[in-house]
Order: C-alpha cells, then structure tokens, then sequence
C-alpha cells in the first residue's frame, strides 16, 4: 500500500480553514494552461504540498495508472484510478475526520459528512497540481544523472487535475444521517468508526463502507524534449506498493527499449542518492517492467512497483533507455581503462598474533562494474575469478571479489574474466594478492589514551612473479563511532629491499572518542591496486577524567556555596554529582565550563567540620572529584536559638538547604541525616 497521509492534506485543511472556500464558491482558476513551480514556494500550499508525492495525500490498496504520451511529446495525460478497501478506508476517514477538528464546526466530531468530502476533494485537486510527479523523461545521451541533474522533470499542468471519489460518504451507509451545512443544501453524514455488524463484501455491486475509490485525471509538462532518438525516463518507485503504470507512447519509427534498470540504494532519511554506472544496477526485483507495442506500433511500458513498507529507508528508482538507433552488433565485453592491469597486486595486512584466515576484500560490485563495457548491461555479464589451482568461483551473491588468504598462506594468483550471455568473454587477467607485512601494536596492548603506536614487521613487497620490489605507500587512519576512517597526513614508504624488516609508527589519537577504535590502511604504487581496508586490529581508546577546579566558596549568614570550572581532555559531556561527608543529597548547576553548588543552609546539618565534594563523569565513566572542608561552628552559633528550626516545627514557611533546583530526594535525606532530630530531642 501507499504511505499514508502527510503534510499535503494538512496543508488543505489549513487553507480550508484560513479561507472558508468550499466547492461550490471555489474561485473560477485561469484558463492559461501554466506550469506549477514544484521546487519552490511562494505559498504555503505550494511549500506544502511541493515535497510530497500522490501516494503522500492518498492512502490506496491499489492503483492502476494510465499514462497516455502527447503525439508532439511535449505533454502526458494521466488517468489513476485507486481503491482503498477494508480497514484502510475506516483509517483514511478516520484520519480526515482528525484533521478537521477545529477548522470547522463539524470536524473532530466522529462523522465524516458530505460537505466535508466536498472540501477536501476540492482543495486536493489544488494540492495535487504542487506534488511532485515521480518521473522524469530527458533527451540526449543515456545516463542516470547525477548531483546537478533532478529527474522529477515533469510538472503538472495548472488547472490541469481533476479529483474525484466515490464512497468516501456512503449514502447507503447503516448509520447514515442529515447534518448541519456549512457548504450545500443537502448535508449526511456516516460514522467514521465502523460497526461490529457490518459486513465488508467488496465483491458486492452495493455499496459499502469497507471501499472507497479515489480517481484522478491530470496533465504533466515533459518539458523541453527536442530529439527521440535517445531518451531517458526515469521513475521514483521508493514508496509505492501494489500499483500498476501504463505508459503509452506514440508512433516512432524504429523505438526500442535498449535498457531497463531496477536501482536500490536511495537514502529516504536524509534525501540522499547514489549515482549509479549505467547498465550496472542489480535490483532486487521488487519492481516489474515489461515492453511491447499497440496496434498503431507505439511502445507500451507496464510498470508493476511493488515496494513492501520493511524495505523502509531504503529506496529504488527505475531507468528506462528508449531509443531509434538500432541495436550494436554484439560484440565481446571488453575490460574498460579505468580497469586494473593485467599483474596488479593487492596489498594486505594481518595481525601478528592471528592463526586464522585473513578475508581480503578485492572490490565490491559498485567498483568492478567500472572494469567492464558491453553493449548490453554489465549487470547482466557473468563475472568469474579463480583462484590458481581451484574451479571455485570467489565472486560472491553480491558481485563481490573475496579471496580467503590461510594463515600459512601469504600469496596467491587469482585470474579474472567476464561473459556475456551469448558465451562471448574478456581476455583474462591476473591479479596477485599479496600481505605486505604483519601489524601489532606495542608491547601487544590494545589499550591507547592519547598516542596510536604500531609495529610493522615482516615487511615483504617482492612480487613473487618476477622477483622485483613494489614501492608501496601506506597511509594509516583510525576509526571511531561508525564516523569513516580519519587518515593521517604523513604516509610510510614500504619496501622491503632496503633491509628494513620491522617499522614504528606513532600518530595522535586524542582526536579519537573514548570507546573502540578500529586501525585502517590505505595502499598505493606502481603497480599496485589503490584501496583501503579495515584492518584486523580493533583498539579500545581509554579516555582521560574530566579536570574540575574551585574558584570560590564563601559563607553568607548561615549558608554556604561554592563554585569552580571543569573541561573534559576528550571533549565529552559531562554530569555532577554533589556529596556531604560522603553523602549524595544534592545537584549540581553546571553552564558552559563552569559548575557551582548552593547555597546550602547548613542550619539543617550538624555544627562543625563537613567535607562538601563535587563529582563530575563524563559518558565514558571517567569521573574526577573537587571537594572543600568547612566548619560551621562560627556561621551558626552567630545565630539566635530563635533563628534555628526546630525538629518538627512547621510554620509555613520552613528551611530548605538547596535552592528550587536541587533535588528534593537530597532535601528529605539532609534532613533525615543531619537534622536536629538526628542530634537528639532538645
């Protein structure tokens, strides 16, 4: 099903409520047919409703779209035509019935009546004019876009959508009544909550509560196409389930779908979207498209989406190549410049205590399918690499090259092809995976508080296939909170035919939080493939306490307070603490980097010594204390016995030790524990 509605029906009921205009005394719109600004915002219907999509304002079980393409291609009429059932149509009245409330007399009152549904059906179709289409059709070379291309291109045509229900207000409903009108003369309405007697049979000719039919009738400018003979339509499938679209095309000579292309990976959350290679995208086959022709030889696309809300963020476009050049002959798929020479190494590293097998990742599929070029999608070309001496393939269910390296093992030839689907194949190359060296740390501590010290030794850069020595620049990064590797300027020049076998490398991690910390290793050099790699070594990075300082403490009357100022080495949030001879009765006012207790009335706690202390954590549970010793012989005994509160005595007005913000479990134990009562009856 469709999301649910947002803030596009807000937005009407909100115009709705402003401007009191119902269907009937709606203002007559232009008849120049003008293009709304979808991307921008001079109202608030426009800035509302501009971010959402139809499956945004309507809620559907399903929806068939019919997309018929102008003869000219300049525009597109849209026919919809959705059908909310069972407990999706109680949800949606429900949900308008909700929205109403307070923005006019009948809202909120349980019913949904018909001058309700004219009032939304009316300011809908203004809404609708605003949303975003979902697709995009551009000429010229095929590609998928890319951070100055915006596909939603088209654009409805002002005064060019129409909206239409049937069965939002049943009149054949059980409980149907009249109403009160604010907008007609003949006003029912029905309970938006249904009843445990109704009988929901949607296959019935009568009418029922359980359905409700939403049908629209639009115009879309695709604006600006100048050639046919290459076009792009692009197509946002992220939340739409259960639908059905079918794009009809006129007549052109010799069109053709040269690609059709399921994308995953649009960020939902953040509005984020990778830019894939053409031809390179997988698709988990949650979306269904076909192509085939009427009977005047215009192309049909039918389009099925289908997008279950657990695939929630994660969103797909799909990409359809249209063009009248006719196919290329087939020729072999061939391994493209930006692909790795024939003898590449790879560089690894391993952990000097490891006994078990080191996972060397070669390149996932978004990097490989830039190796390859066919005529057809690289996506479809069988990609095979074997190790030397096995028939086991090492690409994995997701296009991944993964060599497995033994831990007596620090070698290997690996020799890699791609096929296409008429048998056809690339040349094969060999790729050499190599460990560089072994990594520990020093005096095999997995402990760091300000400083990352490393060993790298058996360092060994001979390519074993002709005995020459690789230069190879090794960069070091650490890692922390799942933020990306930080890599330090300075890199380490490996090569083992200067005799030296073991190397030292100290960097400054006091950029690093408090927590785990992951070791990485960046490669580059003649002849060596350029990639990084988390390494085996995970490091637990020890944070420093919190520093506290006092400033001040001083007595007024018979209180005392005092103040100070605090910052944290690793630049953490941190929370106080406040104790009295050991017990905690109290907060502690922090702001900026300073702290401060008090006053405290110490006519509540016994007369002489006390010890005031201040504890301050940090989030990683590094804690530092400041304290002060006090006496309050001299404040209290300047104090009349008339001015002291006795055990018991309430007049109205009593003592408190802290002020309003310290806590009130802190007051009730200071007066338990050291009130006069705890001193003995007078």
């Amino acid at each position: 099903m469709g999301r649910g509605p947002t803030l596009a029906i807000i937005a009407m009921m909100l115009l709705l409520g402003i401007n009191g205009v119902g269907v009937e005394n709606r203002p007559d719109l232009q008849d120049e047919s003008v293009v709304m600004s979808q991307f921008g915002g001079g109202t608030s219907l426009e800035a509302q409703c501009s971010k959402s999509s139809f499956e945004d304002v309507f809620t559907y079980t399903w929806a068939d779209f019919n997309v018929t393409v102008a003869d000219n291609w300049r525009t597109a009429q849209i026919e919809a035509l959705a059908w909310i059932n069972g407990t999706m149509a109680d949800d949606f009245r429900t949900f308008l019935d909700d929205l109403l409330d307070g923005l006019i007399p009948s809202g909120g009152d349980g019913w949904l009546s018909s001058d309700e549904r004219e009032a939304v059906r009316s300011v809908a179709a203004d809404c609708v004019e605003y949303t975003m289409t979902r697709v995009g059709v551009r000429d010229g070379e095929h590609h998928r876009g890319g951070p100055a291309v915006d596909w939603r291109n088209a654009t409805w045509v002002e005064d060019g959508v129409s909206i239409a229900e049937w069965n939002m207000v049943p009149e054949r409903h059980e409980s149907v009544r009249s109403c009160s009108t604010f907008g007609s003369n003949n006003c029912y309405e029905v309970p938006v909550a249904p009843s445990e007697s109704r009988d929901c049979d949607t296959e019935a000719n009568n009418l029922d509560e359980c359905r409700i039919e939403l049908m629209l009738s639009g115009t879309v400018d695709l604006h600006n196409i100048q050639s046919l003979e290459t076009l792009t339509l692009a197509m946002n499938t992220s939340n739409i389930s259960r639908a059905t679209y079918t794009v009809n095309a006129p007549y052109v000579e010799g069109m053709r779908l040269s690609m059709f292309e399921e994308c995953e990976g649009r960020d939902l959350l953040n509005g984020g979207s990778p830019t894939p290679i053409r031809g390179s995208c997988i698709g988990d086959g949650s979306s269904v498209a076909t192509a085939g022709y009427d009977e005047q030889g215009g192309m049909v696309l039918t389009i099925m989406p289908d997008r279950p809300s657990s695939f929630w963020p994660e969103g797909e476009d799909l990409f359809f190549d249209l063009t009248t050049i006719q196919p290329p002959t087939d020729e072999s798929p061939i391994w493209t410049s930006t692909a790795p020479a024939n003898g590449t190494t790879w560089i690894y590293s391993s952990a000097a205590s490891t006994l078990e097998s080191t996972r060397v990742l070669v390149a996932e599929w978004n990097e490989i399918a830039s190796w390859f070029s066919d005529e057809d999608a690289v996506s479809s070309l069988d990609l095979i690499c074997l190790e030397e001496g096995s028939n086991t393939n090492l690409v994995t269910d997701s296009r991944a090259i993964v060599v497995s390296m033994g831990f007596d093992s620090d070698y290997s030839v690996i020799s890699c092809s791609a096929e296409d689907e008429s048998g056809q194949s690339t040349s094969t190359r060999d790729f050499h995976i190599k460990k560089g060296f072994s990594v520990n740390t020093q005096s095999n501590s997995l402990d760091i508080i300000d400083d990352l010290r490393l060993i790298l030794n058996e360092i060994d850069t001979v390519n074993p296939s002709n005995g020459e020595f690789l230069q190879v620049s090794l960069s070091i990064g650490i890692e922390w909170s799942g933020s990306g590797p930080v890599f330090y300027d300075e890199a380490i020049l490996l090569n083992s035919s200067d005799s030296v076998t073991e190397l030292m490398f100290s960097g400054d991690a006091r950029m690093a939080t408090p927590g785990p910390l992951s070791v990485w290793f960046k490669y580059s050099g003649e002849g060596v493939y350029e990639r990084s790699e988390r390494s085996e070594i995970v490091l637990q990075k020890i944070g420093s306490p919190p520093i506290l300082s006092i400033l001040e403490t001083k007595w007024t009357g018979t209180e005392w307070e005092m103040n100070g100022m605090f910052s944290d080495p690793d630049g953490e949030y941190v929370t106080f603490t406040m104790y009295i001879d050991g017990v905690n009765i109290g907060t502690v006012q922090s702001f900026g980097n300073t702290w401060s207790v008090g006053p405290i009335d110490f006519r509540l706690f016994d007369v002489g010594s006390h010890t005031v202390s201040v504890r301050g954590c940090d989030t990683s549970g590094m804690c530092a204390i400041a304290e002060s010793s006090l006496n309050s012989t001299s404040a209290l005994t300047s104090v009349g016995p008339e001015e002291m509160p006795e055990k018991g005595d309430d007049d109205g007005v009593g003592f408190v030790p802290f002020p309003i913000y310290s806590s009130s479990i802190g007051i009730l134990a200071a007066a338990f524990m050291y009130g006069r009562g705890h001193r003995g009856a007078p």
